[in-house]
C-alpha cells in the first residue's frame, strides 16, 4: 500500500556546509541565512537567501 502525496517533486538534501554556501552566493553572513530560514525574518537579505534556498534545495 503506497501513501499519496501532494507532489512528486523530491527534497535535495543540503550536503554539510549549504549555510555556508548559500551565505556565499547570497553575499551575507551565515547568521542572517539561520535568521531568514530558520526565524522567518524580512528584509532584502533574507529574501534573497531564501530564493537563493528555493532553487537551489527546493
Amino acid at each position: 500500500m503506497e501513501m499519496e502525496t501532494k507532489t512528486d517533486k523530491k527534497l535535495r538534501v543540503p550536503k554539510r556546509g549549504w549555510q555556508q554556501e548559500i551565505a556565499r552566493l547570497a553575499g551575507c553572513t551565515v547568521q542572517t541565512v539561520i535568521n531568514a530560514l530558520h526565524y522567518g525574518t524580512g528584509g532584502k537579505k533574507a529574501d534573497r537567501v531564501r530564493r537563493l534556498y528555493k532553487e537551489k534545495y527546493l
